[in-house]
């Protein structure tokens, strides 16, 4: 098994932050990490979705649980095995929410994207978090 786990504090409120993860099909749009993204219907269990992320191949997800406007989890399968990805928010003062991503991975082909995406993840990460803040402070200004 490989874990990952990033944190970081950005200025925005939950409610622009959750309406932005929550939105997947619109991650290619504002996420550096991913260049593809589709999904349809709601963001609930169970729903799934599609992903390409920067530099790797594309696949398959499944959400498989949301706290709404604190947490949600995702499912890929891997070459024998699984990515589990679960993103948590958490207001942590006026303007100030918390961000943590925790990927974990199992399986055989977990060596394998250990040598070859693992750093690039970890680091793509922090951009992540900094494009998060960005479109969330967008999307609140247009309310």
């Amino acid at each position: 098994m490989l874990s990952l786990m990033e944190s970081a504090t950005i200025t925005g409120d939950i409610a622009s932050v959750w309406e932005t993860v929550s939105d997947p099909a619109s991650w290619a749009s504002w996420d550096p990490h991913v260049d593809v993204s589709r999904f349809e219907g709601d963001f609930v269990p169970g729903a799934e979705g599609w992903t390409k992320p920067r530099g790797a191949p594309g696949g398959p997800f499944k959400v498989v649980a949301v706290i709404p406007g604190k947490e949600y989890s995702t499912e890929s399968p891997m070459p024998g095995g699984a990515m589990a990805i679960t993103n948590t928010y958490e207001q942590i003062g006026a303007g100030q929410v918390r961000v943590t991503r925790r990927v974990q991975l199992t399986g055989w082909f977990t060596p394998v994207f250990k040598l070859f995406w693992a750093k690039g993840m970890a680091r793509d990460m922090h951009h992540t978090f900094a494009a998060l803040e960005q479109e969330a402070q967008r999307r609140a200004a247009s309310v």
